[in-house]
């Protein structure tokens, strides 16, 4: 009898040592700073997560200035937006990615060029996309990421069900130290372009453009204020 006793808790404490371990492997595989680990993207099959916690579904290329005035080219990169730490992958798609420091400025190529940079936002330091900029101020977005839960109850009716990364964009204009909400529905815009409203108009609907994609809204700020 004892000796059964004995083996019973021995079982019970190494099966409380398996939970500890299991429970601290999952805490570090959820951790924002472990999301990213020998890949850009969250596996949905894998983790039940659709999407990512990064800014980009597919790491974009882009030009990397550094603090110590050196540019490097076609560097493909990620943002994880929840701790603001850009990701930089220099041995292929299946290198691990490292956290970029000391930088300047990331820009994409292409017709639809991409900038970003760390402004000075609500009274910290924000990584932000740069739309555009002149002597009055900056038109920026900020950039969020949401894990959505399914509102749905599973049932043996409904197909699988994932906790769904959202994104979220604001937009801003920073005058100095002071940073105010830039709204991107119809009135938003006839106040923004003034008696120009119309030629707005007409410059939307030609090139199929919305306001609340960051990469419009770019287009039609240099449209009005370049």
């Amino acid at each position: 009898m004892q000796k059964l006793f004995k083996y019973l808790l021995l079982f019970l404490i190494g099966m409380m040592l398996a939970f500890s371990a299991f429970s601290q492997a999952i805490q570090t595989i959820k951790s924002p700073e472990n999301r990213h680990m020998g890949t850009f993207r969250l596996n949905p099959k894998s983790d039940g997560v659709k999407g990512t916690p990064f800014l980009f579904d597919i790491p974009p290329m882009g030009n990397i200035s550094l603090s110590n005035g050196n540019v490097h080219d076609q560097v493909p990169f990620n943002i994880l937006l929840e701790t603001n730490t850009v990701y930089i992958q220099t041995g292929g798609e299946d290198s691990e990615p490292l956290p970029l420091k000391n930088w300047n400025w990331i820009k994409t190529g292409g017709e639809d060029e991409r900038l970003f940079r760390m402004e000075f936002v609500s009274g910290k330091s924000q990584l932000v996309e740069i739309l555009f900029e002149n002597n009055q101020g900056k038109y920026v977005a900020v950039h969020s990421k949401t894990l959505v839960k399914p509102s749905g109850v599973r049932d043996g009716y409904t197909g699988p069900q994932y906790d769904t990364f959202k994104h979220d964009i604001k937009y801003l204009i920073i005058e100095g130290m002071q940073s105010t909400e830039l709204k991107t529905n119809i009135s938003a815009m006839k106040d923004l372009a003034g008696d120009r409203f119309n030629d707005l108009k007409d410059f939307m609907k030609k090139n199929k453009l919305k306001p609340e994609n960051p990469i419009d809204l770019r287009k039609i700020l240099i449209f009005l204020l370049n």
